[in-house]
């Protein structure tokens, strides 16, 4: 649908690159995260407004100390994935080949084997690396195939 999106929006005289595609689902994933974490939250905005009390109230000192740990992961995370990440998603379908792009984005994943290792410990199991080493060697040959193909 991209690519239809980049073709129509061409053909009307209007040149969208990545970072608005990705800027304009940014908005749309925003409004459907405020609408779910009312919903969660609902019970603490009852509490804050005063309309009803509440016995087992997170203390402020611990919720502070929470978000002090917490605040640059959850910077890092929104810049790198919705940000960063769908731009330049976007850009690669809007300037390569989907059947290039996919295979590509599929290996994303397998990033997660050294950060889960150096974060949490968690040691990969070998049939997680044999297959991450056939992801990335697929990509990669699909990339240097459609590099020689011109």
């Amino acid at each position: 649908m991209s690519r239809k999106a980049f073709a129509m929006a061409a053909s009307m005289g209007e040149n969208i690159d990545g970072v608005t595609a990705a800027y304009q689902r940014i908005l749309g994933g925003v409004g459907v995260g405020v609408v779910f974490l009312l919903l969660v939250k609902r019970r603490e905005i009852i509490v804050a407004l005063g309309l009803k009390a509440d016995n087992q109230a997170e203390t402020s000192v611990d919720r502070r100390r929470r978000w002090k740990e917490a605040w640059g992961w959850l910077l890092a995370n929104g810049l790198a994935g919705p940000a960063l990440g769908v731009s330049c998603y976007q850009w690669a379908l809007k300037t390569t080949p989907t059947g290039i792009v996919l295979p590509i984005v599929a290996i994303t994943p397998l990033v997660i084997i050294p950060f889960s290792f150096h974060l949490e410990r968690e040691l990969p199991t070998l049939r997680s690396l044999v297959g991450g080493g056939f992801a990335v060697a697929g990509a990669s040959a699909l990339a240097w195939l459609a590099g020689h193909s011109k």
